[in-house]
């Protein structure tokens, strides 16, 4: 068995294509076949059912698979740690965080790590925050950008920067201005699960005014919430800058009181930062200081800098209004 081999096998599982992971690995589709039929060879059995729609997992596989993260990662970290020592920052930084971060910081960072350190890969992952989490406590992540303080001896976090949170219903409607939040949480809201850290700040402000949600839906997609808020299905509380300029779909500040979430920097503290790790940071600090010190971030504001730190031994001070809102110490 080789590392190529095993790095295009688990493409074409997480695919399910190899025409997809092809094309996500820049290299010919005969010639990721190629390399899946040799590990078939070499292991004597199929790995993959082959159908019309793509490729499924065998049990043969699945065995396969169920390693091919934990040799991946090993193989990728060894590398990485050489190089460190070399002081080169090169090879793959793997990025996670929620759908509207990626939105804007990904391009960006993107351009940046590119022209400061081309032999330096970034790849990005985006989920809402309870997956994202759920990835960097299992090593799948280099960096996440998360929601609020996780108290967990896993992670080292620094806050980043504060984001306003708004109230949207569809356009229709006709509705504009603030709205109080006892008001907007009296309407039928679409809203993420409990494991995300949206919906549990929300409803953790709610209690701090002893009141309850008016819950109509739950959906772990920022897309699905924005298709049902414009279909007058329900209204939602969302990061400002997941719904600037996007139609059909009306924007009003919460007020009494307002509301804003922290995003973090989080890392494992189980494994050390690598160079190349510390080196995307930076690029993603000063990213995150030119969008809260101009407007091209609806609702970013600055958090002020501060050295990392564990949050099960020292809760981080939250903003201004997350401090009126109550105290922090849910799952992101």
């Amino acid at each position: 068995m080789e590392i190529k081999q095993l790095r295009y096998f688990k493409r074409v599982a997480d695919a399910g294509s190899v025409s997809r992971a092809a094309a996500a690995l820049s290299v010919a589709q005969p010639a990721v076949s190629r390399q899946i039929a040799n590990l078939e060879e070499a292991l004597g059995t199929p790995l993959f059912f082959r159908n019309g729609r793509g490729v499924k997992l065998t049990d043969a596989g699945e065995q396969l698979y169920s390693h091919a993260n934990d040799i991946l990662e090993a193989v990728r970290q060894a590398e990485q740690n050489v190089r460190d020592t070399m002081g080169i920052a090169r090879g793959t930084i793997l990025i996670g965080s929620m759908p509207t971060v990626v939105r804007y910081l990904a391009p960006p960072l993107l351009l940046n790590v590119q022209k400061a350190f081309p032999d330096l890969d970034l790849e990005f992952t985006e989920g809402m925050s309870g997956y994202v989490n759920e990835w960097l406590s299992n090593g799948l992540l280099d960096v996440a950008i998360l929601h609020d303080a996780t108290r967990t001896q896993h992670f080292l976090t620094e806050p980043l920067m504060c984001e306003a949170l708004v109230f949207v219903t569809a356009d229709t409607k006709g509705e504009t201005g603030p709205i109080a939040f006892r008001d907007a949480i009296a309407r039928p809201l679409v809203l993420p699960r409990r494991v995300h850290g949206l919906r549990l700040y929300v409803e953790r402000v709610a209690a701090n005014m002893r009141l309850q949600l008016n819950v109509a839906g739950e959906l772990d997609c920022a897309m699905a919430i924005k298709a049902m808020v414009r279909e007058g299905r329900g209204d939602s509380i969302m990061p400002h800058g997941a719904v600037a300029d996007e139609e059909g779909l009306a924007v009003r500040p919460v007020s009494d009181p307002a509301l804003q979430r922290t995003l973090l920097l989080a890392t494992s503290s189980q494994r050390p930062v690598s160079q190349s790790t510390r080196a995307v940071i930076q690029e993603l600090k000063k990213l995150v200081r030119n969008f809260t010190s101009g407007r091209g971030w609806p609702g970013a504001e600055r958090y002020s800098d501060r050295p990392a730190q564990r949050p099960a031994q020292e809760p981080y001070t939250p903003c201004a209004d997350e401090a009126r809102a109550g105290s922090f110490d849910h799952a992101a």
